[in-house]
């Protein structure tokens, strides 16, 4: 990555961190699921009333234009570009990194339903009208905004999709314009599946200047580099509307940038887990008092008994011994095993408990685990699925979790900080100062 790339992950994570930020997401994203772009959408309408090259176009007039020549109104236009989406399509890498990001807020002007796919586990509350913007979303959900509706659900009226459409928008939602406008005065937005003179980001970033003036925040928009002079120009243009411009090389640079950002959106936060029937642990304690003396180190709390409980008890007198701001070092979230205790010991509720702990892990940066048998191994899987650095201190070849040395994500994860602590751990000669080495190289 080049310096500027990485110079804005650390600015954004912070906006993230700070819950302070808001994803905005445009048809890019969804074109390596195989759907049609704006483009192949209008394309083969325009060539019907005799414009053979719309490439560069707007594509909002270009969709006024079909509408007015070949169907008089909106509904048999909808009617045609609803059948494109019936194919089965699926979830791509971007959508997975975006749904493991610790943020609340996603705005977006697609109409397929890939973001509801991908968070399918997550609380989530989709709004795609005027009613129901204004609904309260506990802190626990992610909030998904189709500004232009939803071409499943919505009522064809509430398709935004021709230039009368953009002209009518204020007019027609003003529940959303207002909601959009508070949210550019108050979150970071990034903008990401849009492109040079996309139609959609330029009618989108005129409003904003319109919403907000120039109070809004500082936005910022990731694009392929098209290294021309009227690139340039568009890129300065943009500061304009206090959007600055990351440049990438190719498309797919966007995903490393995506999954860096999920996993710095938890900033340096940690969860311990282990046996629920483990009573002593001097290592687990021992490492928890450290934890607590790195600065901003955020210890996310699960609620269970055993050895995760030796070690958040430890964190927690260490903080309160140094006087520093428990509410700001911690994070709790709720306990499945309180609400059935056949968690513990069941396999067939396996699938329910790591739906249930999918929250705390998309709020942990490094899960550091010691033996454990069912439970642990299923936390430690789920870890691994949200992206989270696990970094495994076993000793019990016996137990459950010894499994896990085979992961390979675990491994490769590994081994990007230290190429050789899994097979030294395999040895059994890993010992506590290798552990928190590899923990505070992970940390700065």
């Amino acid at each position: 990555m080049s310096s500027a790339v990485k110079k804005f992950i650390k600015e954004y994570s912070e906006e993230l961190i700070a819950g302070k930020a808001a994803y905005f997401i445009g048809a890019g994203i969804s074109v390596n699921s195989n759907l049609p772009s704006w483009t192949e959408l209008i394309k083969p309408f325009a060539k019907k009333i005799g414009i053979k090259d719309i490439i560069g176009k707007d594509m909002t007039l270009m969709a006024q234009y079909v509408i007015n020549e070949e169907f008089g109104n909106k509904g048999p236009f909808l009617d045609s570009i609803s059948r494109k989406f019936r194919r089965r399509y699926f979830p791509n890498p971007y959508h997975y990194a975006i749904s493991k990001t610790n943020i609340t807020t996603i705005w977006t002007t697609n109409y397929d339903n890939l973001l509801e796919e991908v968070f399918a586990n997550v609380a989530t509350d989709i709004k795609f009208t005027d009613e129901s913007i204004s609904r309260d979303v506990p802190d626990n959900k992610v909030e998904i905004i189709k500004m232009h509706g939803c071409i499943y659900n919505s009522h064809r009226s509430d398709i935004t999709i021709t230039q009368s459409d953009y002209e009518d928008f204020f007019e027609k939602k003003p529940a959303i314009v207002q909601r959009l406008r508070m949210d550019l005065l108050q979150k970071s937005f990034l903008f990401i599946g849009y492109g040079y003179n996309d139609s959609n980001i330029q009618n989108i970033i005129t409003e904003a200047r319109r919403l907000s003036g120039n109070n809004t925040r500082q936005h910022y928009l990731i694009t392929t580099d098209k290294k021309s002079r009227e690139f340039d120009l568009w890129c300065l243009n943009l500061r304009r509307y206090g959007i600055r411009v990351i440049r990438i090389n190719k498309n797919e640079d966007l995903l490393p940038i995506l999954e860096s950002l999920s996993l710095h959106s938890r900033g340096r936060s940690v969860f311990i887990t282990g046996s629920h029937n483990t009573f002593s642990s001097k290592n687990a304690k021992k490492l928890s008092k450290k934890l607590a003396r790195i600065p901003e180190t955020i210890f996310n709390d699960g609620q269970s008994s055993g050895l995760m409980r030796i070690a958040s008890n430890a964190f927690m007198e260490t903080i309160i011994d140094n006087k520093d701001d428990v509410t700001k070092r911690f994070r709790f979230f709720p306990n499945p095993y309180s609400a059935n205790p056949k968690f513990a010991n069941d396999v067939s509720l396996l699938p329910t408990l790591k739906e249930w702990r999918i929250p705390l892990f998309k709020s942990t940066y490094v899960v550091i685990a010691f033996d454990g048998g069912m439970g642990t191994k299923a936390e430690v899987e789920i870890a691994l699925d949200m992206g989270c650095i696990v970094i495994p201190f076993f000793s019990d070849k016996k137990s459950e979790t010894w499994q896990l040395l085979k992961n390979k994500l675990l491994i490769e994860r590994i081994e990007k900080h230290d190429k050789k602590y899994i097979k030294n751990l395999r040895k059994e000669i890993i010992k506590y100062n290798d552990l928190l080495r590899i923990i505070k190289n992970i940390l700065r």
